[in-house]
């Protein structure tokens, strides 16, 4: 068996997955020593990035307590790294061979498997294909500014605070407009279009809005 050392790992729950400059200090990163690697088609670990799979369980008999912490010599029951030479992805399964959650590589290591996989023959794992993952449509930090502005217009509209949610249209469209209907629905039309400078510029000030002031 293959096995990667040292290592990162940022695993999330099935349907998030972020790139290695998405992460936050705030994730529970991993410092991972060695962790069992498989080198597999690109169809395959392309299908594994799209869709939850369960692998069979003869590869959980192969993965079981192999991936080992750095830190703490914890070990991880059943974890394994999946790459086609070109992309990688690291995988955390249950002891059914369903995949739970999942983590992208740093730049470097990924750089590394490439050159490691050179070297490497191919192995077919088997799995079923069950869901697909939900599509993402922004990059972590996005989607948590459009978060945070569209709960700030709900609550305002739902709490009827119209002087505030004008306030807010007024600094987001520099104009004015007493509908507070017609306000609200523009400003939620317009957060499900691409981001833009001025949306960064609302969460701002919101988040301005809300600090104390000595």
């Amino acid at each position: 068996m293959y096995y990667y050392y040292d290592i990162l790992l940022n695993f999330q729950d099935n349907e998030n997955i972020y790139e290695f400059y998405e992460w936050e200090e705030t994730d529970d990163i991993d410092f991972v020593k060695k962790i069992p690697l498989y080198k597999i088609s690109t169809n395959n670990l392309q299908e594994i990035m799209k869709y939850q799979v369960c692998f069979e369980k003869e590869l959980i008999a192969e993965i079981k307590n192999k991936t080992i912490l750095k830190s703490s010599q914890k070990v991880l029951s059943n974890s394994l790294i999946v790459s086609d030479g070109k992309d990688a992805l690291a995988l955390e399964l249950n002891d059914d061979g369903l995949v739970i959650s999942r983590s992208k590589l740093l730049l470097g290591d990924e750089i590394n498997l490439n050159e490691i996989m050179f070297t490497m023959k191919e192995k077919q794992l088997a799995y079923e294909k069950l869901t697909k993952y939900p599509k993402r449509d922004n990059i972590r930090q996005i989607a948590k500014i459009k978060k945070l502005i569209n709960c700030e217009i709900d609550t305002l509209y739902e709490s009827k605070n119209f002087s505030k949610l004008k306030y807010i249209y007024y600094e987001w469209f520099n104009k004015k407009n007493n509908d507070s209907e017609k306000i609200y629905l523009e400003m939620k039309k317009e957060l499900k279009k691409s981001f833009d400078d001025n949306q960064k510029r609302i969460y701002d000030l919101i988040k301005k809005s809300y600090n104390k002031v000595n």
